[in-house]
């Protein structure tokens, strides 16, 4: 929900899944994984997004 991808992908495959490009990206490139609309809708606001989508990934990441 937050990268925009689906696990299906065909950007996926192998080892590279989109848990393992999470986890790759995190926390210095939350940034590039995540959707545009969150990335356009947050700094529009004035919100936090990295710091909150590294919290939201994080989680995801820990129950998965």
């Amino acid at each position: 929900m937050f990268s925009g991808k689906r696990p299906t992908d065909e950007m996926f495959g192998g080892d590279f899944t989109l848990r393992s490009s999470i986890r790759s990206a995190l926390p210095e490139q939350v940034l590039d994984v995540a959707d545009d609309l969150i990335l356009h809708n947050g700094l529009r606001i004035g919100f936090p997004v990295a710091e909150c989508l590294t919290k939201v990934l994080e989680v995801g990441l820990g129950c998965s």
